[in-house]
């Protein structure tokens, strides 16, 4: 496919962002009844296709765990807002509850860490309010 009409500046960076490919060089003439180097590859089964694709890598985990510690620090934020109002909604504390009961598990140390900082955080505040999980 081409693409024509790109500015310069973006040009060159899409053209820089391309895999770098030694040129083409003929290949020597196979010699025949060799040995083939390495054993032929196993096939691979669309279940084991299917549990890759549904497996999580890291960088989606990571994105996932974030996405919901954010989840958690803006309804501590509305919670706050709410409450320098006077006093809180019962759905501002609802989702705080929903929040700490619905726990993501870290293999990050530093980021588990922060995660059970902000749970705590979060049942300090249902308990000003005598909400117990």
């Amino acid at each position: 496919m081409r693409i024509t009409g790109l500015a310069a500046p973006l040009q060159s960076v899409l053209l820089a962002a391309l895999p770098k490919v030694p040129p083409f060089q003929a290949a020597e003439a196979p010699v025949p009844n060799a040995a083939p180097a390495s054993a032929p590859a196993q096939p691979v089964s669309v279940e084991m296709l299917v549990a890759l694709a549904a497996s999580d890598g890291p960088i989606e985990q990571r994105r996932r765990i974030a996405a919901h510690a954010d989840r958690g620090l803006r309804a501590l934020e509305s919670l706050n807002a709410a409450m320098l109002a006077g006093l809180p909604p019962v759905e501002k504390l609802q989702e705080i509850a929903a929040w700490t009961a619905s726990r993501e598990e870290a293999h990050d140390p530093a980021i588990a860490v922060l995660l059970q900082e902000l749970e705590l955080r979060m049942k300090v505040e249902l308990a000003k309010h005598n909400i117990v999980i």
